[in-house]
């Protein structure tokens, strides 16, 4: 037992307790010293209620003719798994997800619900100090995952690995895209298809969608 807690960065209590209040960041909100100063922490993948925990990642689209280069920001709120998408002209900066946070405010405040911590890599839009500066000025908790670990952000980089399939690539045999408006609207239209009627049949979703579980929160 010692050996496999030791494996995980937890063998010594001090990590234990770090752990422990990574976990209680996550599910009510509430950070302690000791969660901040647990860097390993990759129990985010749960939520007990809308708003509770959105998984944001920054997608690479590609470098498309008549347009440049394309990033996808996403957000999907752990709980309900209901998403939303940016897209914007890369590279992807602070501004980028600062505005974004305020996309994600917005949508969840039409949907009845405060975002309570959001969750993300290390890439720079997301570690630079004025992203932190805007998540601590509406009171939005910032959990941290290890560098270089997507499956510690699972739940957004599924997501993304849907839309990529069924999304974007029958998108690009269909049509050529030539504006940042009309990739939104493409995604936008897919958005509402997989938010509202398109069946999850992961195992957590079960065959729920997640206009579902917003009703029923």
């Amino acid at each position: 037992m010692q050996n496999l807690l030791v494996a995980h960065g937890l063998g010594k209590r001090h990590q234990r307790v770090a752990r422990a209040a990574a976990i209680a960041a996550a599910t009510s909100g509430h950070v302690t010293e000791a969660a901040a100063d647990d860097p390993l922490f990759g129990f985010c993948h749960w939520a007990g209620r809308p708003g509770q925990l959105v998984s944001v990642d920054s997608f690479y689209i590609g470098n498309l003719k008549g347009v440049g280069k394309v990033h996808q920001l996403t957000a999907v709120d752990v709980f309900t798994r209901w998403a939303i998408v940016w897209i914007v002209h890369g590279p992807v900066t602070a501004q980028h997800s600062i505005a974004f946070v305020e996309r994600i405010r917005r949508q969840w405040a039409r949907l009845g619900y405060p975002i309570r911590a959001i969750v993300a890599d290390n890439g720079p839009e997301y570690v630079a100090s004025k992203f932190a500066d805007a998540l601590a000025r509406h009171s939005i908790t910032r959990i941290k995952i290890p560098a270089r670990s997507p499956n510690h952000n699972a739940v957004v980089e599924r997501f993304q690995g849907t839309m990529l399939q069924e999304c974007w690539r029958p998108a690009f045999h269909r049509r050529h895209f030539t504006s940042i408006r009309q990739l939104q609207s493409e995604a936008d239209a897919w958005l509402n298809t997989y938010n509202t009627r398109r069946r999850n049949h992961g195992n957590y979703m079960a065959g729920r969608r997640p206009i579902e579980l917003n009703k029923a929160s």
